[in-house]
């Protein structure tokens, strides 16, 4: 089964989309997108994919892919400002 991840995070300094790491997380598995929250652009949202046979398998790979995303964009300082919480796509 397919769950969506939707997790905001904060950043030290806005993200350039022109930083070949931040380009390169459309290439980590199960990326959908990540778009700004708020105007200071500091804040954005991280979405994307996992698969699991149920919600804690789910949770479970979403614990492991997240730091992936983290390390693309460590020069940014992320920090998650939610839990990881996957929900069913309904696919």
């Amino acid at each position: 089964m397919t769950y969506v991840v939707e997790v905001p995070i904060a950043v030290e300094t806005p993200v350039s989309e022109s930083d070949s790491d931040v380009r390169s997380i459309i290439r980590l598995p199960g990326f959908i997108r990540l778009e700004q929250l708020s105007s200071d652009r500091s804040r954005y949202q991280l979405t994307f994919e996992v698969e699991g046979g149920s919600l804690q398998d789910a949770t479970d790979a979403a614990d492991e892919l997240i730091g992936e995303y983290e390390d693309a964009l460590d020069a940014y300082r992320p920090t998650l400002l939610g839990p990881l919480a996957p929900r069913s796509s309904g696919s």
